[in-house]
């Protein structure tokens, strides 16, 4: 798969509650392997105003008008309605085809949405999306179907150490080994009956946490990752949630995609 690379500097952190991809400082050696197998690939914590990247290695990116309604409802020709919001039909960048974003922080998302007139999914949005006007426990249906999304991928373990000099060549190669996801939309399958799509698996998904969990931190990531899930079932349902990463963290399996409220 080709590289989303953003050009800033990082370092490693530890996420409070390691139910998920939260890592530990920098160190000269990867974290024991009882460690890793409780972590979720590395999360890497950036400064808020890390300048926003936009796709790189050719990737093209189609801009709808936000302010376009579709015939079938109140949404951008590159949305979706599903009633309490519209959502875009595919992860970031948005385009059938397309590399999704990865490495995205909180921060990145927010401006990204923002320029194309849009702002980061609700967990309650992106709930609604997932579970259709039926109450679904997975997007295409009340059970889990392996390979339906790209959720059933071998984890493989990161190297902490690695991640820890990116941006760089080294960097570089480890992101690419450790590089699932598949294009948006490459999953007839994997689709909502309203017509969204990678809902789970391909890349974990930054929404605005709108339900008490144990960390209570302002975002969270829903849809878990090609990895399936870090936490007990280990099952990719629209309930699931990660919630061990503050906003300012960024992973190499993590990206978002965007709402609009709905026109009026």
């Amino acid at each position: 798969m080709r590289l989303r690379s953003v050009a800033t500097l990082v370092a490693l952190a530890v996420a409070p509650h390691a139910t998920s991809c939260a890592t530990a400082e920098p160190t000269t050696a990867d974290p024991p392997r009882a460690e890793r197998a409780q972590l979720a690939p590395s999360a890497l914590q950036v400064p808020d105003s890390t300048p926003l990247q936009e796709p790189t290695a050719g990737a093209s990116v189609t801009l709808a008008s936000a302010d376009a309604p579709t015939i079938a409802g109140p949404c951008p020709a590159d949305m979706v309605d599903v009633k309490v919001a519209c959502i875009d039909r595919f992860e970031a960048p948005n385009e059938k085809g397309a590399a999704p974003l990865l490495m995205q922080s909180v921060k990145d998302g927010e401006t990204w949405c923002k320029q194309r007139g849009k702002r980061l999914c609700t967990e309650d949005e992106w709930d609604r999306a997932c579970e259709g006007p039926s109450g679904k426990a997975f997007p295409y249906g009340a059970k889990y179907e392996a390979s339906r999304c790209n959720d059933d991928g071998k984890f493989i373990a990161p190297s902490w150490k690695k991640l820890g000099r990116w941006p760089g060549a080294e960097a570089d190669a480890e992101m690419k080994r450790l590089d699932q996801s598949e294009p948006s939309g490459a999953r007839a399958g994997c689709v909502s009956d309203e017509g969204v799509f990678d809902l789970t698996g391909n890349v974990g998904e930054w929404v605005v946490r709108t339900k008490d969990n144990e960390t209570n931190y302002s975002h969270v990531v829903k849809g878990c990752f090609w990895g399936r899930c870090f936490r007990p079932p280990h099952t990719p349902s629209c309930e699931y949630v990660n919630y061990a990463h503050p906003a300012g963290y960024r992973s190499y399996e993590l990206g978002f995609r965007c709402c609009k409220d709905r026109s009026k």
